[in-house]
């Protein structure tokens, strides 16, 4: 439980510290006008907005199936209850791509781990004499 507590607050420190830059990525290539635009936000503080939960999704679903222990899927889907629950009050294209976002987290996590599973089955460890 206490590995758990730890992989929660590195979500949300890892999170905090990607949005912006994520932000700016996703604003460019998803959101190529900015919903916040109209409100004369600047545009550092929408792309934290639109970065934070798309960020947060992602490393939810990685950091929790990679490093995550007892009830692991359990403990990410209800992390991700919040963001899910702010991008479908935003709107149908920003819940869509967070659900792209949750679901490529949850494949990348899939790989990694098989791809981690056969290279340890593969390579035993050398016995130096």
């Amino acid at each position: 439980m206490k590995r758990n507590i730890l992989l929660i607050f590195v979500l949300i420190v890892l999170s905090l510290l990607l949005a912006m830059p994520f932000g700016n990525v996703v604003n460019r290539y998803v959101f190529t006008s900015s919903g916040f635009a109209t409100f004369s936000i600047p545009d550092d503080i929408s792309s934290f907005i639109n970065g934070l939960p798309l960020v947060y999704l992602l490393l939810t679903t990685l950091i929790f199936g990679i490093f995550g222990k007892n009830k692991k899927w359990i403990i990410a889907f209800i992390l991700a209850i919040p963001a899910i629950i702010f991008s479908f009050i935003v709107g149908t294209k920003y819940l869509t791509w967070s659900i792209i976002f949750l679901v490529l987290g949850i494949v990348v996590t899939k790989m990694v781990k098989l791809i981690s599973s056969n290279v340890h089955r593969s390579n035993p460890p050398m016995i130096v004499k």
